[in-house]
């Protein structure tokens, strides 16, 4: 995987498929083409499931397939 800010679209999509969660930036970001800023509104809209352990947010990849169709 490339620095958070190069991931490309196709490395986002492969780690959503492959792992149970996710960071919500960059992979999901990258993934829905939402910048920083609007990937984390969108967390804060419920748009996808979260799971928070401490300070560490990660996005449930599940659900977020299903979503994607994917």
């Amino acid at each position: 995987m490339t620095k958070h800010n190069e991931m490309t679209v196709e490395e986002a999509i492969e780690e959503i498929k492959t792992k149970p969660v996710v960071p919500p930036w960059p992979t999901v970001g990258v993934a829905l083409g939402l910048s920083k800023g609007g990937t984390y509104d969108a967390m804060r809209r419920g748009d996808f499931e979260t799971l928070r352990v401490g300070k560490l947010i990660k996005v449930i990849t599940a659900p977020l397939r299903r979503q994607l169709g994917i």
